[in-house]
């Protein structure tokens, strides 16, 4: 999606016509559950953080086998997540929960792996062409 996700954004979601949800999928262990906790405390100060964030983290993935509770809290705050704000949502249990929550939503909807799409109950597995997601969602609205 990081291909074609900057033209969906401008043609779609930024002209008001779609929205673009993000699930997490946590098939790597730790890295993935403390990533996408991350990413979510930091969205809640602010939605552009959360994909801040997410960027940040995708772009230095190889980092994340080996980090602790402070690289994902500076890595928040190098983002503009305000330092305790993060910290009191990333040392809640409930964030923690919520995150773990989205991902048994996601396991019971059928989705394993990624990159997978859902546009209008159709589901994508892969990257796909910007061609393939405009004429699913312009399909969807028509």
């Amino acid at each position: 999606m990081l291909g074609t996700e900057p033209e969906v954004i401008q043609n779609y979601v930024e002209t008001g016509q779609v929205k673009l949800l993000f699930w997490p999928v946590l098939n790597h262990g730790n890295p993935s559950v403390y990533s996408t906790l991350t990413a979510e405390c930091a969205g809640q100060q602010d939605p552009a953080l959360f994909w801040d964030v997410h960027e940040m983290l995708f772009e230095n993935q190889d980092e994340l086998w080996g980090a602790g509770r402070g690289y994902f809290v500076e890595t928040a705050v190098a983002a503009g997540a305000d330092q305790a704000t993060f910290e009191a949502c990333y040392d809640n249990p409930a964030a923690l929960d919520q995150v773990l929550e989205l991902d048994n939503i996601r396991r019971q909807r059928g989705i394993f792996s990624q990159p997978q799409f859902d546009i209008g109950g159709t589901i994508f597995v892969g990257a796909q062409p910007y061609e393939a997601f405009a004429q699913a969602i312009d399909s969807q609205l028509e």
